[in-house]
């Protein structure tokens, strides 16, 4: 038994450490996408990558989870697995099918038909979840988190590499941003068929009698039942910064088409491609705060709660993480994106980090507590806060509005989340890390006034040495090293 509980700590972190290798890598390649397709190219990419996205975490996270607990708990966990795999197999091809006959009414809903092409092509990886998700949650059963891990990486990897290409392919054989947001997607669905191979040749995998009885509903519906409340809340809020952006896909361009001084919908086009540099900044941000919870989880499983030193470590690193980007997005959004242009309502969307950060604590206390239903509430009302406000919001205030609607729907559901557990950030009433705080930004904002550069190569160095004296004294005012958020 503790070799088992040994073995499953390893996996948690080998997944843990492949999550964090492809959140970094889906967050920096946006960079040079971005400068290569310009604004309205990384807009048409951004928005049907929601859909793409929302798709992968069901193969990656959701469903393998799922069918690697169900094998665990069954008395015949061979003839649940061929019932999962059928199920998800019927559930994933009639939702390509329902996507694909819906491509052109959706993209006119997002205000631009010509989107309905990468949207198809961003649906086209439903039809490898429910081969991904079984051979996934087979390695998981059999506590094989490398091969899990591994195919992971490859994935992104490839996508990776192939997204870049497709933008480079724009710099020299077409003009067409829709063109290049398919090929991206393309390249996206790629990652996964080769990821498919690699599980398929590490971990050889029968599939007769998988494709028998597809017609007998009663077992797949026991198998629907099996999958419970906690299933559906854990799956819910895995996705649920995607469903966010998934809302402004389809509010903030035609919002911005109601600006005085928007006449095209080439311009809201390129105003929104502006405000969806703000997902990679954010993603940068969440990437270390997620992976110390992810981290963790297997411990806070078994001590079914989440521990002081926790909730410090993530709630600290948040907030001056968050500091940090803030102030130094406009000198980033000039090298990064060779722009200063609006400048405010990137910082006022990388203000989410520390909401997210805690929202996810609160969230895995409540799960671990078993208050899934009451934990799911919490989240819809911030998705019914958001659907109703985004679009005012944007016509009103712009960029800023849309970035406002985000903002304020996280700090709702960290309200009710605090108040339903009946526990406030403490960590918010600790001086000496205020003290930190300050000081690292008065270090970054003087060492920014007196370091003046040109040139995007010298002001990349001049981020970098910021952010390093910004780091070394808020840790040192703070007396904790950067080791500690890791342990």
């Amino acid at each position: 038994m503790k070799k088992l509980a040994i073995k499953s700590f390893k996996g948690a972190s080998i997944l843990a450490l492949a999550g964090f290798l492809s959140k970094i890598l889906a967050a920096l390649y946006r960079f040079p996408y971005q400068n290569l397709v310009g604004d309205q190219g990384f807009y048409a990419f951004q928005q049907v990558y929601p859909f793409y996205s929302i798709i992968t975490t069901l193969s990656l996270i959701a469903l393998p989870n799922f069918l690697s607990s169900l094998i665990h708990a069954s008395e015949q966990p061979k003839e649940e697995t061929h019932q999962f795999f059928q199920l998800s197999l019927i559930l994933s091809i009639l939702s390509f099918i329902l996507l694909s006959l819906l491509c052109q009414p959706i993209a006119r809903l997002m205000g631009q038909e010509k989107l309905a092409g990468p949207l198809l092509m961003a649906c086209l990886p439903l039809l490898l979840v429910p081969f991904l998700s079984l051979y996934r949650g087979r390695a998981q059963a059999k506590q094989d988190m490398v091969t899990t891990a591994t195919s992971q990486v490859i994935e992104q990897l490839v996508r990776v590499v192939l997204i870049i290409c497709a933008a480079l392919m724009f710099t020299r054989l077409s003009t067409n941003v829709y063109t290049i947001s398919f090929l991206a997607m393309l390249g996206s669905f790629i990652g996964g068929l080769v990821a498919l191979i690699y599980l398929m040749i590490s971990s050889p995998f029968k599939f007769q009698g998988l494709f028998t009885n597809l017609t007998a509903l009663k077992p797949k519906g026991q198998i629907i039942q099996k999958f419970g409340l906690s299933s559906l809340v854990f799956t819910f809020f895995m996705v649920y910064m995607l469903i966010l952006q998934m809302i402004d896909v389809f509010f903030v361009k035609n919002a911005l088409m109601y600006l005085p001084q928007i006449k095209t919908s080439n311009q809201a086009e390129i105003l929104k491609g502006i405000y969806d540099r703000g997902q990679p900044f954010l993603q940068l941000g969440l990437v270390f705060t997620t992976s110390i919870l992810t981290d963790s989880l297997p411990k806070l499983t078994k001590a079914g709660r989440i521990s002081k030193k926790i909730w410090n470590n993530v709630t600290y690193l948040a907030i001056a993480l968050t500091v940090g980007l803030v102030i130094l997005l406009p000198e980033m959004n000039d090298v990064l994106f060779k722009s200063h242009e609006h400048v405010l309502s990137l910082q006022i969307f990388v203000c989410q980090i520390p909401i997210i950060s805690m929202i996810q604590l609160y969230h895995h206390d409540l799960f671990l507590a078993g208050k899934n239903k009451v934990s799911g509430l919490i989240l819809l009302s911030g998705l019914g806060f958001k659907v109703l406000s985004v679009y005012p919001l944007t016509v009103l205030h712009g960029l800023n509005g849309a970035a406002l609607s985000s903002l304020i729907s996280l700090i709702l559901v960290l309200i009710f989340y605090s108040l339903y557990s009946k526990k406030f950030p403490r960590q918010l009433y600790h001086l000496r890390f205020w003290l930190a705080i300050l000081l690292m930004v008065a270090v970054v904002m003087i060492g920014n006034h007196f370091f003046i550069v040109n040139g995007r190569s010298l002001k990349l160095l001049k981020l970098m040495i910021l952010s390093g004296l910004g780091a070394t004294t808020f840790f040192k005012v703070f007396r904790m090293k950067p080791k500690d958020f890791l342990n």
